[in-house]
Formats: C-alpha cells, sequence, structure tokens
C-alpha cells in the first residue's frame, strides 16, 4: 500500500499542469509523484470552457530493502548530511564544469525553494549555455546520480547555472509568457511557440497555468514537440463563433 502521510490537492488546467504545480509544493521530481485523478474537467460541446484538472498527489514511498534490511521508509536525511550532500555535488560539478572550461573555475551552491543551484564562474561555460540549452540539462542529470551511497532520493532538485544566465532567462520566460497571454487574449487565436529546450515550454507553462483567459498545449513529439498558447473563450462567444458556421 502505497503511503499517503503528506497528501495534497492541486487544480490546474491540463494533467501536465497539475503534475508540474503538484511536484513543485512537494518539492519533488514528478518521476517521485504519485497521484490520483479526481476531477478530469468537463466534457462534452463546450468542455474547452472547464478545463479543470484535479488530482491528490503525495511522494512515492521511499522504499530499499538492502539498504533497510527490511522493507520500510527511509529516514530524512539530518542538517548535516544535507550540508555534506550540498558539498559532495558542488565539488563534483565543480570538477566536471572545470574539465569542459579547460581550466579551474569556481562553482558556488546554494539551497533555495527546494533547488539546489549550482552556479559555475565562467564565461565560456556561460556562452556555451545560451548555445545549448541541453548543456545544461545533461549536467543535472549526472549529478543526480552521482550520490548512490544515499540509496535513497535526493532531498531537493538540482538545478545548474552559469553566472545567473539560467536563472535570467526564467525571469525573460515568464514575463514573455505573460505579453504573448496578453496578444493571445486579445486577437483570440493561438500562438504557437517553437523552444527545443523541454525546460523553456514548462517555464512557460507554469507562467501561464493560473492565468484563467489562456491555456498552454503541448503537441508534436520528440525534437519537434512545440507549445501552444490558447484562448480560453467564453460560453456566449463559442456560441456566436459556431452559430457564424452554421
Amino acid at each position: 500500500m502505497q503511503s499517503k502521510s503528506h497528501e495534497i490537492r492541486v487544480t490546474a488546467k491540463t494533467l501536465d499542469g497539475a503534475l508540474t504545480e503538484a511536484a513543485r509544493q512537494l518539492r519533488i521530481e514528478q518521476e517521485q509523484l504519485d497521484y490520483r485523478l479526481i476531477s478530469k474537467g468537463g466534457t462534452g460541446l463546450f468542455s474547452f470552457l472547464t478545463k479543470k484538472v484535479e488530482i491528490e498527489a503525495w511522494k512515492k514511498k521511499s522504499v530499499n530493502i538492502d539498504y533497510m534490511g527490511d522493507e520500510g521508509e527511509v529516514e530524512e536525511l539530518s542538517p548535516q548530511e544535507v550540508s555534506a550532500l550540498k558539498e559532495d555535488l558542488r565539488m563534483f560539478c565543480q570538477e566536471i564544469c572545470s574539465y569542459i572550461a579547460g581550466r579551474m573555475i569556481d562553482v558556488a551552491a546554494e539551497l533555495d525553494d527546494g533547488r539546489l543551484i549550482l552556479d559555475c564562474d565562467d564565461d565560456y561555460l556561460a556562452a556555451q549555455m545560451l548555445k545549448n540549452s541541453k548543456l545544461a540539462e545533461a549536467l543535472e542529470h549526472i549529478l543526480r546520480k552521482k550520490p548512490r551511497h544515499l540509496k535513497r532520493e535526493l532531498p531537493f532538485r538540482i538545478f545548474i547555472d552559469v553566472q545567473g544566465v539560467r536563472r535570467r532567462r526564467e525571469t525573460d520566460l515568464v514575463e514573455l509568457a505573460k505579453d504573448l497571454s496578453e496578444k493571445v487574449h486579445e486577437n483570440k487565436r493561438p500562438i504557437v511557440l517553437n523552444y527545443k529546450s523541454s525546460y523553456d515550454r514548462k517555464i512557460i507553462h507554469m507562467a501561464l497555468d493560473k492565468d484563467e483567459r489562456v491555456y498552454t498545449k503541448s503537441i508534436g513529439t520528440g525534437p519537434n514537440r512545440k507549445l501552444m498558447i490558447l484562448p480560453i473563450r467564453k460560453k456566449d462567444e463559442a456560441e456566436i463563433e459556431l452559430g457564424d458556421e452554421g
């Protein structure tokens, strides 16, 4: 039976949005999330008018039979253990980034809102991450796999930055999302965004999830995946449009 000691309820316009918000509130990766669908929104001709999905979510039970001896939940790390893990990952990140840059560089580590932010101070790496958004995501994946001795999930998400470049991009994307929301709402026409980075799409999606005028939708697959911003139309507007088509 799954442990649900810390349950939350989340309502969003889409299931993806609900899962993203639940993971953010619980401060875990989506892979660590378990959930139950409570409501999947409206159905029928005007279902798009009530695009609300409600889920009950909780963190998956951490079980490791070899480590515990008997099946059981792994205890939370102490502040001292978290601090040691933070420094271990900072040093490992510094080694990797120094190798990529071809010289010794400094890496600062900061815990902020459930994220371990590892910020590398190097102009070359900053330029590379601007050119290739997958580089930071690849480094994050490597760092998540590093502390195998824990035999448990990390107590925080890992976020790689270089001279604050990615955090500034987050701010820029949120502002862009707001501007695009205004355009979609005013023109009553969807906009398709061709962002290659899944992280960029996720930031825009999260920025607009609480916007009652628009909703986001992923289209395509693999490298051709895109994000659409669509207007939420009122029932009377939809009826007029359908009447015009008739």
